[in-house]
C-alpha cells in the first residue's frame, strides 16, 4: 500500500481482535498522517483573531520562563528575523514582554504576561474542548486504546 493511498483510504472498523497485524513501515505512516491530521486541525480550533497559531506556539515556550529570541527560533525552526517579527507582534499586543538579559548584554529575553498567559489559556481550552467533543463520541474501550496510546506517543517523543 503507497503513502497516499493510506492517506485516502477509510479506516478499517473491523474489531480490534480480528485485525491483522501491521508492519512497522506502514504503522509509522498511518501515525505519521493521523497525527499530523490532528495537530492542523487543534492549530486550526485554536486559531484565533487574537493569536496566531505561531505565536500561540512562542507563548507556550515562554510560559516555562524567560528565553532569547534566538531560542525561540531555533525551537521553531525558523530564522531569527522571523522570530523578532513574531515577538514583535506579541510586544505591541501586550502578550510579552522584553527586557535585557542579566548575562549576555547583547541578547533580550522574552517574557509572557499576564495577559499572554490567559490568551494561551484561552487558546489552549478551546483545543482541549474541540477534542474532548471527539472523544466523547467513542466507546470506552476506544477511549481507553486511546489512553494508551497517548502514553506511548510520549514516552516516543521524551
Amino acid at each position: 500500500m503507497t503513502e497516499t493511498s493510506l492517506s485516502t483510504t477509510t479506516p478499517d472498523r473491523a474489531p480490534l481482535a480480528s485485525r491483522k497485524p501491521i508492519g512497522v513501515a506502514p504503522l509509522a505512516a498511518e501515525l505519521r498522517v493521523a497525527i499530523m491530521r490532528t495537530s492542523r486541525r487543534l492549530r486550526a480550533e485554536a486559531a484565533t483573531r487574537e493569536i496566531s497559531p505561531g505565536q500561540y506556539s512562542v507563548l507556550a515556550a515562554v510560559l516555562r520562563g524567560p528565553q532569547t529570541v534566538g531560542w525561540l527560533a531555533v525551537r521553531e525552526q525558523i530564522q531569527a528575523p522571523s522570530m523578532t517579527r513574531i515577538v514583535n507582534a506579541l510586544a505591541e499586543a501586550g502578550l510579552v514582554s522584553r527586557e535585557e538579559n542579566p548575562q549576555d548584554k547583547r541578547q533580550v529575553l522574552v517574557q509572557i504576561t499576564e495577559s499572554g498567559a490567559a490568551a494561551l489559556l484561552r487558546a489552549r481550552s478551546k483545543r482541549t474542548a474541540w477534542l474532548a467533543k471527539r472523544v466523547a463520541d467513542l466507546t470506552p474501550k476506544q477511549r481507553a486504546t486511546l489512553h494508551e496510546a497517548a502514553l506511548i506517543l510520549q514516552e516516543m517523543s521524551s
